[in-house]
């Protein structure tokens, strides 16, 4: 008989715990000293929330790419889009426009090597390539379609079916090498309405879609490279469905338009076999899939109005959670245009000042309630802070516009030393004993002020004179975003230089972190009030947008334990307070092995 050694090449470990040791793999045995049972990590499949897209959508018809490099393309919201996204498995950035608006445009190949075929109405016939930052129109495709299956790369591809026009369904099939098309073997019946499909040019499956109309197809078909054959039974016949992997044979597809509902079911293709996996969070139809069998990404489409979530889709030892925000307890005063600590954290927060009226009010947040604390000597708004709960920092603010500097011990406001200009609506960052106050108005200043615990000192100025920004960071290395106009500026203690954009500018939002790490969130115009970036030291990626959209709201902690209350909308602001949680993954606990 066999040993485990022999078998797996490796001996059975003895750990005192499940995440013991130098690894996690999938199926290897070990025994828990602790509990007393041989034991096995297992891989199951789970969905959590991804980067909200930048624009809502609909009627797209497949993505391309991996979960972490993944690339959407046209659309519909209340007329035909021509933006396109890239996803970077944390979130979405701007890419090239595609050449001209469409809907249910087919997309392949890769994030830096797209092909996109077909859509619109009148459904169009042009082929575009994608290299990575700008589409290119290279002639037309054999057969003028919407909502073609596609399979393959941008230089080896293969299309079929899809729809002629609003209804009728099409069994035509052709290939592309990255010059030239070529018509090939019809499906063995029309496939069309966004049916199932991925693989190679080679070696492609397609599955699902409608017949017709009339009709719903219950079957798979393969392509070998040279001819079509029956697969397995499709379990989950609908329209409009997902699937993810574009360039591989196994599959991951689901959601779409099913028994006169949508969908939130998902199925994984092994080659044979449709098997039933774990549900989306969101049912939804008319959206976008790419990544593999085992790491996949949905996005955008339809559930009864456009939506831009994403969820991620993986097969792992681990689960992983995405980013998200929850309700915290409510300020005792509604406020906006407040200052805060912005070096505070979650569980120690502090506010203070606002409109409206105008306020001196302070409040600490110990995690789950805010409580009153002293007031500040003066009474403002439009103003900025630093610092922690027990040693804050408050500058500038109105009305009128002012210069006042005050410091807070954990009990009380003790004035400072004014700040040399004057200025609401600015920004600042750092610590109690070294602080930093830049922009703000009247009339858009760019310079800026260095605190050492007693005395403002005049800095280099920003790039951009603005006001309505928000600050992050310390002292020696800070961050200014957004503002009128919006930018982003790093400074390094010294001077400040220009670093890439948000991905939507706007002013009067709310920032935390660090200058390698922080969060933008909401801000005005209105549309942009629920909208949060998250910057890594060099690009902006859409996260987890807030349950309570508002601008000119107070912030405090970090990444991933982060803090936003009061603000707008409401003629005397808002008191609700929101926690965000960064993305996590976790090892998924061991499971006993039972040898009865």
């Amino acid at each position: 008989m066999s040993t485990y050694e022999q078998l797996k090449g490796l001996k059975v470990k003895y750990l005192s715990a499940d995440t013991s040791g130098d690894r996690v793999v999938e199926g290897e045995l070990f025994y828990n000293s602790a509990d007393f049972n041989l034991k096995s990590h297992i891989a199951v499949g789970a969905f959590s929330s991804g980067g909200s897209m930048l624009t809502a959508r609909r009627a797209m018809s497949g993505g391309a790419g991996t979960q972490t490099a993944g690339l959407i393309a046209g659309g519909y919201i209340s007329d035909f889009q021509n933006a396109t996204e890239e996803y970077n498995g944390t979130g979405w950035t701007a890419g090239g426009n595609i050449p001209t608006a469409l809907y249910y445009i087919s997309v392949a190949g890769t994030q830096t090597a797209g092909l996109a075929i077909g859509g619109g109405d009148p459904v169009k016939q042009e082929t575009l390539e994608y290299n990575g930052s700008a589409w290119t129109d290279v002639g037309n495709a054999p057969e003028i379609r919407k909502m073609l299956g596609r399979a393959g790369t941008q230089t080896a591809s293969l299309f079929a079916g899809g729809n002629d026009g609003p209804n009728a369904a099409s069994s035509e099939a052709f290939t592309y090498d990255g010059t030239n098309f070529t018509n090939i073997t019809d499906l063995p019946s029309n496939r069309g309405a966004g049916h199932v499909s991925g693989g190679s040019q080679t070696a492609s499956v397609h599955a699902g879609g409608s017949l017709g109309p009339p009709g719903l197809a219950t079957t798979t078909v393969e392509w070998d490279g040279s001819s079509w054959s029956e697969g397995g039974s499709y379990p989950l016949p609908g329209q409009n469905q997902h699937c993810s992997n574009p360039s591989g044979y196994n599959q991951f597809a689901g959601g779409g338009y099913v028994s006169s509902a949508v969908s939130n079911k998902t199925l994984f293709y092994d080659g044979s076999t449709w098997s039933a996996q774990a549900n989306m969070g969101t049912a939804r139809q008319q959206g976008a899939g790419f990544g593999s069998e085992t790491a996949a990404a949905f996005c955008g489409g339809t559930t009864g109005s456009a939506t831009g979530a994403t969820e991620e889709f993986n097969i792992s030892t681990s689960t992983i959670l995405g980013a998200s925000w929850s309700s915290g307890g409510n300020m005792g005063q509604a406020r906006y245009n407040l200052g805060s600590a912005i070096a505070g954290t979650q569980t120690a927060a502090l506010g203070f000042g606002g409109h409206e009226p105008l306020r001196a009010h302070t409040e600490e947040y110990n995690g789950s309630t805010w409580a009153e604390q002293n007031d500040l000597n003066t009474a403002r708004a439009q103003l900025a802070g630093s610092g922690t709960q027990t040693a804050g920092l408050a500058f500038g603010g109105t009305s009128p516009v002012r210069a006042l500097s005050e410091e807070y011990d954990g009990t009380s406001w003790t004035e400072g030393n004014d700040l040399n200009t004057a200025r609401r609506l600015l920004a600042g960052a750092g610590t109690q004993t070294a602080g930093l106050a830049y922009g703000g108005h009247p009339p858009n200043l760019n310079n800026s002020e260095e605190y050492d615990g007693t005395s403002w000192t005049e800095g280099n100025n920003l790039n951009t004179g603005r006001r309505g920004l928000v600050g992050a960071g310390i002292q020696t290395a800070a961050l200014a975003m957004g503002g009128t106009p919006s930018k982003v500026e790093e400074y390094n203690g010294t001077s400040w230089s220009n670093a890439n954009d948000l991905i939507t500018g706007r002013a009067y939002l709310t920032g935390l972190g660090l200058q390698t790490a922080a969060l933008a969130m909401g801000g005005l115009p209105s549309a942009n009030k629920n909208m949060v970036e998250e910057y890594d030291g060099t690009n902006f990626t859409v996260t987890a947008g807030l349950t309570t959209p508002r601008s000119e709201a107070g912030g405090a902690g970090t990444t991933t334990a982060g803090l936003i209350f009061a603000g707008t909308p409401g003629p005397g602001g808002i008191a609700t307070t929101e926690e965000f949680t960064g993305a996590s993954t976790t090892v998924n606990t061991a499971k006993s092995i039972d040898f009865d």
